[in-house]
């Protein structure tokens, strides 16, 4: 009778140790970041034309190394490899708005994850992570978006955007943390691009503000609590020339910094804030400047704090009906 018990206690302090690493060190960023770091590039402050649009993101995430707020990495092996499907429609008005262009959009995200930790990075002598999910993430949405063309060169877009925890969260299955953070986020954003002769300078900055996570996995206790998020800033950006061809690229780039502590119960957690850049090599192609355009990515990353890091792999479609 007493086997039991005593499995259920080693299984639970298993499991704390485990969602330690990979709630400290999600695959896409530290903290409870919803955003996937560097979707965003060229152009990104141009709002469209007034029409219907569907931006297709493929994100392919490897990160294979833990690291602590010194920046050294962790002991012992650790990979997770996150495949995710994101469509994203947008209508854009053809009407003015507070002298803005103005629209609204949804996010539609589908996400594949494979978590994988030898068992030094769980508890030690005890049995390794290995994890898998799959399926519909936290939705996110915009009831407004505001675009100004300031003139031939200057362009900007305003939003919030807001994250609904509507994927599958499970407490004691780690991969669900990848499909759904269990809390609200809100987002407000400004997208700037200056575009002239060809060349395009253009950056999308951030600012999360995060709800409660009830259902959080407290790692030193083994108890289920409230995790309060801190908050955080962050900016894609990418600088690039144009050819006539249709043809485009340059360099992009990310930077995520957590500003603010998490808590649990009330309680700070201290050491713990994560941040992580990136900088990889953008190509996009925009034959005839038609309605198909296609953005393909690759980020290596960089200054990594309390975060797992790898490079990763970004693929993405804009068609205009």
């Amino acid at each position: 009778m007493m086997k039991v018990p005593g499995y259920r206690v080693l299984r639970t302090l298993w499991i704390a140790a485990v969602f330690f690493i990979l709630t400290v060190v999600q695959s896409w960023a530290g903290g409870g970041q919803h955003y996937p770091n560097g979707v965003e590039d060229f152009a990104v402050g141009a709002l469209p034309p007034p029409g219907v649009y569907l931006v297709n993101y493929l994100i392919l995430a490897q990160k294979n190394s833990v690291r602590d707020n010194s920046g050294n990495s962790q002991p012992g092996s650790f990979k997770a490899d996150v495949v995710a499907e994101v469509p994203r429609f947008i209508y854009v008005s053809p009407f003015k708005l507070l002298g803005a262009d103005w629209g609204a959009q949804i996010f539609l995200p589908y996400y594949s994850a494979d978590l994988q930790a030898g068992s030094s990075l769980a508890t030690p002598g005890g049995k390794a992570l290995d994890s898998r999910e799959k399926g519909l993430g936290d939705i996110i949405f915009s009831p407004l978006i505001f675009g100004w063309h300031f003139n031939q060169n200057l362009h900007a877009v305003a939003v919030v955007d807001f994250w609904a925890p509507t994927g599958n969260y499970d407490t004691y299955r780690p991969a669900t943390q990848i499909l759904s953070k269990n809390h609200w986020t809100i987002e407000p954003l400004l997208a700037v691009s200056y575009l002239w002769e060809g060349f395009d300078v253009s950056a999308k900055l951030m600012y999360d503000f995060n709800t409660s996570n009830d259902k959080f996995l407290n790692p030193a206790t083994g108890t289920v609590g409230n995790l309060d998020p801190g908050q955080e800033f962050h900016i894609d950006w990418a600088a690039g020339y144009g050819l006539k061809n249709g043809l485009s690229g340059g360099l992009v780039g990310y930077n995520y910094w957590q500003t603010t502590d998490d808590e649990f119960n009330g309680a700070t957690v201290e050491n713990n804030k994560s941040r992580v850049g990136g900088i990889g090599i953008g190509i996009k192609y925009w034959p005839k400047m038609g309605p198909l355009s296609m953005t393909l990515k690759q980020y290596w990353e960089y200054g990594a704090r309390n975060i797992a890091t790898g490079p990763q792999t970004q693929f993405k479609i804009i068609y205009a009906f």
